[in-house]
């Protein structure tokens, strides 16, 4: 009797098409090894490449997909050093378009900042980029740290507005630097009692990935709201989350008031690691060494709560990366109607419990970079960089689609994050009469039945002379053949 057996991907494919909760949408992603060549994917729920972009360098985080098909990506700078870093270093910025062609490149580093790990683009179309900001043994000890034998890498947020098709400005900025206490020297002018200023960050809290570096607070993931116009970041050595205003000026953001809320560049929200504001112990602690933080968008379930990847590697000095148990939390922030976040006096922030929480019971793990997102049938999907695989669950934890590239041609490195959009965020090309965003054989067909019928549609006219005809079909067949 003849045997069949099936590979575990067509397995995984007949699952996720007979389980209907899956959420039927498009996966974007990059992958890299750091150093040379890379491609960015978007596949479909049945794992088919629909698009394919072939970088000569190296891939920094998760790209962004515009509605018109293009990308906005990071990649790594092979000519700069900046120091020992350690984690994803890029500096470079391009925009490219569906077919592969570059709209827009930018070198965006000096000897003074270097952007790293992620970035994000606004409605507007500028970009806020993460990076260090290089300060001196000299300027850490004059601002009151106590532990330092180097360098001192601050974090440093960049708003830059492209321009051209090589150019950009820098459109709003935000230096930590401007927003340190400390209570060791009170001859400096940023003395004082830690836990009465919760909005400041102690420059003497979190230690350097390597002590004779200035890797300090390791940023690893941005976000923006754009009701709220305000800012989310992640830092891994400090187990913290952060809110700031994005509504300042430039000038307004270097101190404590204006913009929004009133503050300036102050920290408004800081949640997972209390004890580093002096309002909390080892036990208030809800994250550690966490990645990938972002708001969930406004036309979604658990619209405005956090949605948080929390690596927990059993090791936080990352010379044991083998062992954790990673989750997916989600929190609701203690907003209120002024845009602004309560907190009682002498108390941390809230809230003191997840709103909802996935994994932590080794269902899996990755020490480093990964990340979720919320989709709009309520489903969340969750990458996990060191397993390779992306998957969606359930609101009840089941997993209805997964996808593990460990095998796959091409995917010799790593991913970021993924995400998932809607089948009808993308614009549909001349072409792609199924829209399903790829032409292929079905959309011949259609093309086929729509000549027999004698039928004009602007999707087949495929050299766009405002006839449907049999040069047509011919083209639509040699962009298959090419693909």
């Amino acid at each position: 009797m003849r045997q069949y057996i099936l590979s575990s991907s067509y397995c995984l494919l007949i699952t996720s098409l007979l389980n209907s909760d899956v959420y039927n949408g498009l996966i974007l992603y990059s992958n890299s090894q750091g150093v040379g060549p890379s491609n960015t994917y978007v596949i479909n729920n049945s794992f088919n490449n629909v698009n394919v972009w072939n970088h000569s360098i190296g891939a920094i985080g998760i790209p962004h997909l515009n509605p018109d098909r293009s990308i906005i990506q990071q990649f790594r700078s092979n000519e700069h050093y900046f120091g020992n870093t350690h984690g994803p270093v890029g500096g470079i910025l391009k925009k490219t378009d569906w077919d592969g062609s570059e709209i827009w490149s930018y070198s965006f580093f000096s000897n003074q900042f270097q952007p790293h790990h992620d970035i994000e683009v606004l409605p507007n179309g500028n970009i806020l980029i993460i990076a260090w900001e290089k300060k001196s043994y000299q300027d850490a000890l004059s601002a009151g740290r106590v532990d330092v034998i180097n360098e001192m890498w601050p974090l440093v947020i960049y708003e830059i507005e492209p321009s051209g098709n090589s150019d950009a400005i820098v459109a709003w900025e935000w230096h930590l630097w401007d927003h340190l206490i400390q209570d060791i020297d009170s001859s400096l002018i940023n003395y004082g009692q830690i836990s009465e200023y919760p909005e400041l960050i102690d420059i003497n809290i979190g230690q350097f990935t390597n002590p004779s570096e200035g890797d300090w607070l390791h940023t690893n993931a941005i976000s923006y709201n754009n009701e709220l116009d305000q800012v989310v970041f992640s830092s891994k050595h400090f187990s913290e989350i952060f809110i700031i205003d994005h509504s300042t000026t430039s000038e307004e953001a270097s101190g404590h008031e204006g913009g929004n809320s009133g503050k300036g560049g102050d920290i408004l929200y800081r949640w997972g690691n209390p004890i580093n504001y002096g309002r909390g112990d080892l036990e208030d602690q809800k994250l550690k060494a966490q990645h990938g933080v972002h708001w969930i968008p406004s036309h979604m379930p658990g619209s405005g709560n956090l949605l948080i990847f929390n690596n927990n590697p059993t090791d936080t000095t990352g010379l044991n990366n083998n062992f954790g148990n990673s989750s997916v939390v989600e929190i609701i922030p203690p907003l209120n109607i002024d845009g602004l976040y309560d907190i009682s006096e002498n108390s941390s922030f809230g809230p003191n419990n997840y709103h909802w929480a996935y994994g932590g019971d080794n269902t899996f793990y990755s020490h480093f970079q990964s990340g979720a997102y919320r989709l709009q049938n309520g489903n969340t999907f969750i990458t996990v960089s060191q397993e390779r695989r992306f998957f969606e669950v359930d609101s009840g934890g089941e997993i209805v689609w997964e996808y593990s590239f460990e095998n796959v041609p091409g995917h010799l490195g790593y991913s970021a994050r993924a995400m998932k959009y809607d089948l009808n965020y993308l614009d549909i090309a001349i072409g792609d009469l199924s829209a399903d965003h790829s032409i292929n054989i079905y959309d011949a067909i259609l093309l086929t039945d729509l000549l027999f019928q004698e039928q004009y549609e602007i999707l087949g006219d495929i050299n766009q002379d405002s006839l449907l005809d049999i040069e047509d079909l011919n083209d639509i067949i040699e962009i298959i053949m090419n693909f």
